[in-house]
């Protein structure tokens, strides 16, 4: 088993904490380094799920949001915070369509709750959420009368962004191609219309006090509920399957998820698009297979119910798999390994990093959306970026550096300014006494490069700082901290995780 029970050195437990967790704490590294990756995950594993509180009368999604940083900064169930972000931003629903703070509260809470459960958990959970129903039309989608077809537009967006793919690929996530090389949709138009019959019926959960109508009025409270006669019950053809005449609702909702939930390209492309969130951009295909298979089987080592889905056997295989651990020591990383770090996990990650005191979780969107990720916001369906996108001028996939531009960069940069020289605002301060403590300039490098780059500062990125900070009155070392702490966040060798 890779990682063991056995301590770690601390540049290991960083580079472990940054893909398990919003980043590492001094007394998260402490507990890392010293228990070892097995025995974090499963604390981690067992850690109940932080509240995301009932909304009040006059709450926004603003309010699920800052519910949202509070947990993340402050939360003792990182990985599950974590993974339910990674699911969230692949199973969207954003505020541009739906406002209303009960709902998107409810579709958080079921992402929180099922992001170290199942995988088919999430898919019925999710897609039963008034809120996920709203943004994309399953809610009152009608019984087609002839001629006329149901709405499609659920039903598209499962499978292509939620589930299978455009294409049909292998076990480690590489195209299959037909006799003349191109790639083989995974589902046809008529699957479509099929499943959009499917998934007819459902409405807003019921009002206290009212009775069940078609078209319920828009309601958040709890999950969509079925108005039978208003349920295509004709027989159907799917993926290939038959769909049986005559069902109910929620009978036809778990046939045609069970048909989705066991298509070959489930695996892979969930094990791929979780290790994009977590680990790398830019996963080998025997990584993404490994993963896959994690995820079949249900097993990963000790890890696992055995069960098709398992969320903890592929989170544990993700981040246990020797290409996740290869850059722990820096003679074996991966000059190719990594990801840009999303604007909401890099704010985070500093909060974390120096104590940040908050008790509201306010401040942290609005830095957030100043570099194009309004967590809970996004423009579309499609997130704030696309899990393929080439970095210009390289033959590497970069998905985080689709927004990332003059103007995010410069944001990075301005935040990372303005919170070491001023401070989130004026209710949220951040702790640099270790920095300031460390001693000379040399050991208050090296504590950040502990903490920040796993140890892997650069000779001359080290020297570039120590003459800066020579320029610093030698008496001041509150400014010297300041200024090592500035350079080390803002280089592009913090910005990227590796």
């Amino acid at each position: 088993m890779i990682g063991g029970a056995a301590a770690t050195t601390q540049a290991a437990a960083v580079r472990f904490l940054e893909q398990s967790s919003f980043g590492p704490t001094s007394e998260t590294l402490n507990q890392v380094s010293q228990l070892g990756f097995d025995n974090y995950l499963a604390s981690q594993f067992s850690t109940p799920p932080s509240i995301y509180p009932n909304p009040g009368t006059n709450d926004s999604v603003t309010n699920v949001q800052n519910s949202f940083f509070l947990n993340s900064v402050n939360g003792p169930d990182q990985l599950r915070q974590r993974v339910a972000l990674a699911l969230n931003e692949q199973w969207v629903v954003s505020a541009n369509k739906v406002g209303d703070a009960n709902g998107y509260t409810n579709y958080v809470r079921a992402l929180t709750s099922d992001a170290l459960g199942n995988y088919y958990e999430v898919m019925k959970d999710v897609t039963l959420t008034p809120a996920m129903g709203h943004f994309l039309d399953m809610v009152n989608n009608d019984k087609p009368g002839t001629g006329q077809h149901a709405n499609e537009n659920y039903a598209r967006e499962l499978m292509q962004l939620f589930t299978l793919g455009l294409s049909q690929v292998n076990a480690d996530g590489t195209p299959m191609l037909d006799s003349s090389g191109n790639p083989i949709p995974t589902y046809t138009q008529d699957d479509v219309m099929s499943l959009g019959r499917s998934l007819t019926g459902w409405t807003f959960p019921t009002q206290p006090g009212m009775t069940l109508q078609k078209h319920n009025p828009e309601y958040y409270g709890g999950p969509m509920v079925a108005f039978e006669t208003n349920h295509d019950t004709g027989p159907k053809t799917f993926l290939g399957q038959s769909v049986s005449a005559g069902q109910s609702s929620a009978a036809e909702l778990d046939n045609v998820l069970t048909l989705i939930f066991n298509h070959p390209n489930m695996p892979p492309f969930v094990a791929r698009s979780l290790i994009l969130k977590l680990v790398t951009s830019n996963p080998s295909p025997a990584y993404i297979q490994r993963v896959a298979t994690s995820f079949t089987n249900g097993k990963f080592n000790s890890y696992g119910s055995g069960k098709r889905g398992d969320m903890q056997a592929t989170v544990a295989a993700i981040l246990l798999d020797s290409e996740a651990r290869r850059g722990d020591s820096s003679a074996t990383a991966d000059p190719n390994g990594g990801k840009l770090r999303e604007p909401a996990i890099m704010i985070v990650g500093v909060a974390r990093a120096f104590h940040a005191q908050t008790t509201d979780g306010t401040q942290f969107a609005s830095l957030s959306s100043s570099m194009s990720q309004n967590v809970f916001n996004s423009g579309s369906v499609f997130n704030f970026f696309p899990p393929d996108s080439p970095i210009p001028q390289s033959a590497l996939n970069g998905p985080e550096f689709a927004i990332f531009n003059t103007n995010t960069s410069l944001a990075r940069v301005n935040f990372i300014n303005s919170t070491v020289y001023g401070g989130f605002g004026s209710n949220l301060k951040l702790d640099f006494t270790p920095v300031i403590n460390a001693g000379t300039p040399d050991q208050m490098v090296a504590y950040l490069d502990t903490m920040f780059l796993h140890n892997t500062i650069s000779d001359p990125m080290k020297q570039s700082i120590l003459t800066a900070l020579g320029a610093v009155n030698a008496t001041d070392t509150k400014n010297q901290a300041k200024t090592a702490i500035y350079l080390v966040l803002s280089s592009s060798q913090y910005q990227v995780q590796r």
